[in-house]
């Protein structure tokens, strides 16, 4: 029986969206985790993804079960299993890996170009972005992708770790949950989100399953 993909997260209101689509298009089970209610397994699992959240990485001084997690990540990211970053979890990997996390000058919201300045683990050229603070790029990492607001959007270390700082798994329902002034003003049309759907699938079959 094949290990589930271990999938942390990190609100309740994030889960992982078209993720789940993917995991069952594919027959791949998943374990979903809660890092703030449950402790996290130091095995049995085919790789990770750790989805974003509302903290950032230097909260970990005020909330233990984020110490916790980096900690975890640090014990558990050398194994060979892939792992993947979205917004929260690029950055925490970043930081696993000895990299800074910062704050921007400016917040990155809305839908946004990329620059895919290195190999692509997907063609798409525009984005979901939600963040105040990006990853510096791991020492031994490749930078991917850069956007005008942020000099960092995607790193892979190895072959096997892989973070983004965007998000290719929400849907136009999560985004109106999620940010309902942001989507009364601009709106999110259906079409970029089919579009974050295919390059994430493609993204994951990519990353997770091998050829």
């Amino acid at each position: 029986m094949q290990k589930p993909i271990l999938i942390i997260q990190h609100e309740d209101n994030e889960g992982p969206g078209y993720i789940a689509d993917w995991a069952s298009q594919h027959q791949i089970p998943t374990t979903i985790i809660n890092p703030q209610k449950s402790v996290l397994p130091e095995n049995g699992f085919s790789g990770v993804i750790l989805l974003g959240g509302m903290m950032n990485v230097k909260d970990h001084k005020l909330l233990p079960w984020l110490a916790d997690e980096i900690q975890w990540v640090k014990s558990t990211i050398h194994q060979q299993v892939p792992f993947l970053g979205i917004c929260l979890g690029s950055q925490i990997l970043a930081h696993a890996l000895g990299a800074d996390v910062k704050p921007m000058k400016q917040e990155e919201m809305g839908w946004h170009s990329i620059d895919w300045i290195a190999e692509k683990p997907s063609t798409i050229e525009k984005v979901f972005q939600a963040h105040r603070y990006y990853f510096e790029i791991p020492e031994g990492a490749k930078r991917l992708a850069r956007s005008k607001l942020c000099p960092n959007q995607a790193f892979l270390y190895r072959d096997n770790i892989l973070g983004l700082q965007f998000h290719l798994e929400w849907s136009q329902q999560k985004v109106a949950q999620l940010f309902p002034e942001h989507m009364q003003k601009y709106g999110s049309p259906e079409k970029k989100h089919t579009a974050s759907r295919k390059a994430l699938f493609e993204t994951l079959n990519n990353h997770f399953i091998k050829q």
